[in-house]
């Protein structure tokens, strides 16, 4: 019954809409529901850190993230601010490079579709339009806490609480790769219970899996349905959180 009450509070919180918008735009009531850092291991090795936030307000959310790449040969930063409406439309999507170049890139609506407002390196500015409804889903490049959403969103739209546990079927959800100025469909399915060691001692966690634009990603919650473990077995990279 516990893990049905978890369940039950999770998909609530997943309904609401995720949010960031100026400090000054936050409302007074915003708590956080999930932080921290994933560490992300490319052949054991790891090469670059995520620090992120997630918080909910009165009707909107907040997700904010930072990524550190160091893979010993190049270097990158990069930050992301994400806004929805509370109907799942996308308010507006920003994203910024401060190495190894600075550039910066902002999604927003443009009447029922999306486009993307580019500053490059060289400064030079142009709009890239999407004809894509604004309930896509933003799943960028080295932003592994949008995975956690997409997990957060699935479980919430196709997930039923049964004999104390959550029946899920498979669904498919549309997504934008902005770094890449890719659209695509990902599909979400629940696979089960999976045993695996966190920080050497082993847990019983559920496993989802990911298959987007071919690429099959796994992902590890605990009954909180947080992320613990990400991995692209083809890649041979794994992500834990710290």
């Amino acid at each position: 019954m516990k893990k049905l009450i978890l369940a039950l509070i999770f998909l609530l919180l997943a309904s609401v809409a995720w949010s960031v918008g100026d400090k000054d735009k936050k409302v007074a009531s915003s708590k956080v529901i999930d932080s921290g850092t994933f560490g992300i291991f490319m052949n054991g090795k790891r090469i670059a850190t995520e620090k992120f936030n997630i918080e909910q307000g009165a009707d909107v959310g907040t997700i904010t993230s930072e990524i550190k790449v160091d893979d010993g040969n190049s270097k990158a930063e990069q930050s992301s601010e994400m806004q929805v409406a509370a109907n799942g439309d996308l308010r507006v999507y920003k994203w910024h490079s401060t190495l190894p170049e600075k550039e910066e890139s902002v999604i927003e609506p443009k009447e029922q579709f999306l486009v993307e407002h580019l500053t490059a390196a060289d400064q030079k500015k142009r709009d890239v339009p999407y004809i894509l409804p604004l309930s896509t889903i933003i799943l960028d490049d080295n932003f592994f806490s949008h995975r956690e959403l997409l997990v957060w969103r699935y479980l919430a739209s196709s997930c039923i609480p049964k004999d104390n546990q959550l029946s899920c079927g498979p669904t498919n959800f549309g997504i934008l790769v902005p770094h890449q100025h890719m659209a695509a469909n990902t599909k979400v399915e629940l696979v089960g219970r999976d045993k695996i060691a966190i920080k050497n001692i082993e847990r019983e966690l559920n496993k989802i899996k990911l298959d987007a634009d071919g690429v099959q990603w796994f992902i590890w919650v605990d009954d909180s349905y947080k992320v613990l473990k990400m991995a692209i077995p083809a890649n041979n990279v794994e992500v834990w959180r710290d």
